[in-house]
């Protein structure tokens, strides 16, 4: 297929690859920096955020350009009729009532997750992460679970980013030796953890959502003040998270 021919969809990946340049930011980006991230010519930067400032899909204001309202409309779509989503909600609930937990739904986007849906339990967190917000899969026991599932030496590459090493929120500085280590701890467990890794003082524990082909639909986390989540391997959390995980795997409609 020639390059022309190529050049409309090559335009949409160039799109989406600037809406998720904003929606990473977290906060207005100049053009310049906006072009930088995403890794295009400024005059193709400035194109592409036109098309999605005049969707509704970026706005643009004297600080510089945010992700715009019309993704508020999409994630409500997305919301209310997703099969996984309206499985998980009664399962995030029952969990988060027996531990006193906020347990939290995630699904993967590339090389993101996404927070789709999430219960408190009892012990209000000091941080709560908002719905509809786009992390990185590493670090973090949510990330580990989609991670852990891959391929390792594609899921260590994208943990780090290519990167050396990866530092978590604690200081610690892990290079691509023990991120291979805490992938594979997570994939021959079953299970994955994180203290102190992407958020002081919060640890959490996760594990994958599989259908009844295996195919990962989303990741299932309980998470909570590091002080109160102490020995969290040897306790009951792990096997309450993967049972909750497995359940609404099989509640999920095929294809869903």
């Amino acid at each position: 297929m020639s390059e022309t021919s190529n050049s409309p969809m090559r335009s949409v990946h160039r799109a989406f690859s600037v809406l998720k340049t904003l929606e990473l930011a977290q906060q207005p980006l100049r053009l310049t920096d906006l072009a930088q991230r995403a890794g295009f010519h400024l005059a193709t930067t400035q194109r592409l955020v036109n098309v999605l400032v005049e969707q509704g899909y970026a706005s643009r204001n004297s600080h510089g350009y945010t992700a715009g309202p019309a993704a508020l409309s999409t994630a409500h779509a997305f919301a209310t009729t997703s099969p996984l989503r309206l499985v998980a909600r009664p399962v995030l609930e029952q969990l988060a009532a027996a531990t006193g937990l906020t347990a939290s739904l995630y699904v993967r986007i590339q090389d993101t997750r996404v927070l789709i849906d999430r219960h408190e339990g009892g012990r209000r967190p000091e941080y709560s992460l908002p719905i509809g917000e786009r992390l990185p899969l590493y670090p973090g026991a949510a990330g580990k679970a989609f991670l852990a599932a891959d391929d390792l030496t594609t899921a260590v590459g994208t943990a780090t980013g290519g990167a050396p090493s990866v530092r978590l929120a604690d200081g610690t500085v892990l290079d691509a030796d023990e991120v291979r280590a805490d992938l594979t701890a997570a994939h021959e467990q079953g299970f994955a953890v994180s203290v102190n890794e992407r958020q002081l003082g919060t640890t959490a524990v996760a594990a994958l959502i599989t259908d009844v082909t295996d195919r990962p639909l989303g990741s299932l986390g309980l998470s909570g003040a590091t002080s109160a989540m102490t020995d969290v391997h040897t306790s009951p959390l792990p096997g309450e998270v993967c049972r909750a995980a497995r359940t609404i795997g099989a509640r999920v409609p095929a294809g869903g």
